[in-house]
């Protein structure tokens, strides 16, 4: 039996994953907010507030955003389209609607670096039957 591998070979790990945007802030200011641009004077419209990162469902939403275009960038081609299609576009939609997270903000009525009327929570009310939504992790 011939010995055609060596043991002590070493073994070539895949490179560490480098992001290409250090922050959520540098790639919203320097890819997002260039590369995707819609009408702002009619906020029946399309809202978009320059303090986005006040808001917490705006933040969480681009975070995701941001996620999927570093891991997609990769795949070249087919991964950005997959990413305009099936994230960037459903999600802005989201966050520029009328009624979505920026609807307490009115450009006509507050300058970009001025205070805000932030958006109330959702009103929550405690469960009544306790443990009702609990997860059964004893099957895993």
């Amino acid at each position: 039996m011939s010995d055609d591998f060596e043991a002590d070979e070493p073994v070539e790990e895949p490179p560490a994953f480098e992001p290409f945007y250090s922050s959520l802030d540098a790639w919203v200011t320097d890819w997002l907010l260039p590369n995707y641009s819609r009408p702002l004077r009619d906020v029946s419209q399309f809202r978009w507030d320059p303090q986005w990162w006040r808001y917490s469902e705006v933040v969480m939403r681009l975070e995701a955003l941001w996620a999927s275009w570093e891991k997609m960038r990769l795949e070249g081609g087919p991964g950005i389209v997959a990413f305009f299609r099936d994230y960037l576009d459903p999600m802005m939609r989201v966050i520029l609607d009328p009624a979505g997270p920026f609807h307490t903000y009115d450009p006509n009525k507050t300058g970009p670096d001025g205070e805000r009327d932030m958006p109330e929570p959702l009103p929550h009310s405690p469960l009544t039957v306790p443990d009702l939504f609990r997860l059964d992790w004893s099957n895993e």
